[in-house]
């Protein structure tokens, strides 16, 4: 009795060694000397001769069972029907069913005049700075018209090219 450990996966007190062989033993896939020690250890052992009982009557319960007919193709979609109805049913009754729908209805609603107000000040903001831009320039061409002169000074050959490129390589300097 000193071998037996308390197993508590499976709630028995079957002997690490033996356990394994007890199901074995049930099938009879056990012979030899495995099969006369396990059956000496049987009679010495309670918690594995338990075990044994248990799993016989186990195995005596699976065989009883016999296996159930195919439940058809529309089997998985009435039974979710019926799941179905079961949860409508639950909610109907829910003091907060109104509750839920209310606050779906004003989160949507503060949402969207989120969106409207983000919109507007995206817009109203683009027109600000346009027309700061153009006060700008009005500002600027009355305080210093020549540095804003219309004419485009393009060079008219190719020493005047040069000439301008090294004014700006020059100024950057």
């Amino acid at each position: 009795m000193t071998e037996n450990k308390f197993n508590a996966d499976f709630r028995t007190s079957a002997c690490e060694q033996y356990e394994a062989m007890l199901e074995d033993h049930l099938n009879g896939d056990i012979g030899g000397a495995e099969a006369a020690n396990l059956t000496e250890h049987l009679k010495s052992c309670a918690g594995c001769a338990g075990a044994l009982d248990e799993a016989e009557k186990s195995a005596r319960l699976l065989r009883v069972g016999e296996p159930a007919a195919d439940p058809g193709a529309g089997f998985a979609r009435i039974v979710m029907a019926r799941i179905r109805g079961e949860m409508d049913s639950r909610e109907e009754k829910s003091i907060w069913r109104p509750v839920v729908s209310l606050a779906w209805k004003l989160s949507a609603t503060a949402g969207f005049a989120l969106v409207l107000l983000v919109m507007f000040e995206a817009t109203h903001q683009d027109r600000n700075q346009n027309q700061r831009q153009h006060e700008f320039a009005i500002v600027a061409a009355d305080e210093a018209p020549e540095l804003l002169s219309d004419e485009a000074r393009l060079p008219s050959n190719r020493d005047e090219t040069l000439i301008l490129m090294a004014e700006d390589g020059h100024a950057k300097h």
